[in-house]
């Protein structure tokens, strides 16, 4: 796969030179080596100051590659607090001054990725929780034989593959993604399909404790009065009727950043939404991390119903609150089914996709309906069968052996309380 990479960059120097650039490219190339020189002294750097630091027995350490408080660290750490427990807690986040969401409390620490005090937090932590990759690709830091490494992954009985053979877009991924396979101490599962495809991506070898994803518990009883706090703010945030209903629509990132596959008519599946469902309606769009930057000049879903939610920080919130959701291949929306309430998938490119990165499954074998545009959504909207809907999604979880029940975040607190008290 490197090889492949490195040779497919080498042959773009002729045909750059052929374009009259030739010294463009070389100085593209001069500047990533200086940026490989300067990530190489830094990693030396590091294990000097892991070597320095001790363990700390009750630090913990919570990174997510969304660089914010979300996703199922968020969700385990909220339950550790809740228990009171004796621990320093620190989390790694892209905006410190703002926090992006972590609580105000004595005992959590925020630190600015990559930063020195991120450093000396990761290499003295007892325990580190990821989401992802350990830490940013290009920002790796040492981990000792004392320390434990929790991985909770991002997604869950996803279609998108991940795996070596099918991703080939550039090296650094994969590279840090087999790095962090090789430090995890256990990875946490929440089904046996999920454990099948850790065992073929990067953790062959890894304890794996199935007790089910943190984030999920959102979708169950025990979260019944946060999900309508979380709904409330969001109402009065943007001024809302009460009765509103929502509808996320959040597809996942093309590694083109091609927009122009995110072309869904808002105000005719709103009207769609209206006819099947009743009430009013609003539609948020949120897109993937990787688009964020090219969110706001490039979205073409606008309409005066279409709200823009790509900067809240944890989708789990949204998807606790939604009467409904709409992706092409993004994982959400096989955590969003643990809700029962209505979900679609929009695809315009399916083929495309599954050439660039591969599905585990096809879409039309998921309980959702699949539509590749606007005329089918629309369709699938006014058809839709929430009979039906239930009985597949309820088939589908029972079949790849998910555990999912609103307790997750308890079993995994309690795991990781046996670690940090030996």
């Amino acid at each position: 796969m490197l090889g492949k990479i490195m040779k497919r960059k080498w042959s773009r120097f002729y045909p750059a030179a052929v374009e009259g650039v030739f010294f463009r490219r070389i100085g593209v190339a001069w500047k990533q080596f200086k940026t490989w020189v300067d990530r190489s002294i830094g990693y030396q750097c590091r294990k000097g100051l892991s070597r320095r630091m001790a363990t700390a027995p009750n630090r913990i350490m919570f990174i997510t590659f969304q660089h914010a408080y979300a996703c199922n660290p968020k969700y385990i750490c909220e339950e550790l607090l809740r228990r009171g427990e004796d621990l320093d807690i620190c989390w790694g986040v892209s905006d410190p001054l703002g926090r992006d969401g972590v609580p105000e409390l004595p005992n959590v620490r925020v630190v600015w990725m990559n930063s020195y005090e991120y450093f000396e937090a990761a290499c003295s932590a007892r325990v580190i929780v990821i989401n992802g990759l350990l830490g940013d690709k290009f920002y790796p830091f040492p981990v000792k034989p004392d320390q434990i490494i929790c991985e909770t992954w991002h997604g869950s009985l996803g279609i998108k593959r991940f795996d070596p053979a099918h991703y080939n877009t550039n090296a650094s991924w994969p590279v840090a993604a087999a790095r962090t396979g090789r430090l995890t101490t256990l990875c946490i599962t929440n089904s046996r399909f999920e454990e099948v495809v850790f065992r073929e991506t990067f953790w062959e070898k890894t304890p794996l404790l199935r007790l089910g994803h943190a984030r999920n518990d959102v979708f169950f009883d025990s979260y019944a009065g946060q999900r309508a706090k979380w709904r409330q703010a969001f109402i009065e945030d943007n001024d809302l009727e009460e009765d509103v209903k929502f509808v996320l629509y959040a597809p996942t990132f093309r590694d083109t950043h091609n927009f122009a596959v995110y072309d869904l008519k808002a105000d005719r599946v709103l009207h769609a939404f209206e006819q099947r469902f009743g009430g009013n309606w609003k539609l948020l769009v949120r897109y993937h991390d990787n688009d964020k930057k090219n969110a706001e000049r490039k979205n073409r879903v606008r309409s005066g119903d279409v709200i823009n939610v790509t900067s809240y920080p944890d989708i789990q919130e949204l998807l606790a609150f939604c009467d409904a959701g709409i992706t092409d291949y993004s994982s959400w929306i096989y955590d969003f089914m643990n809700s029962r309430r209505p979900g679609f998938l929009y695809a315009r490119d399916k083929e495309l996709y599954n050439d660039e990165r591969g599905f585990y499954f096809t879409l039309e074998s998921t309980p959702f309906p699949v539509a590749s545009d606007n005329d089918e959504m629309v369709a699938n909207i006014l058809a839709f069968d929430e009979e039906k809907y239930v009985r597949e999604v309820d088939a589908w979880l029972a079949e790849r052996g998910s555990v999912d029940d609103g307790h997750s975040s308890e079993r995994i607190a309690d795991e990781l309380c046996r670690y940090l008290k030996k």
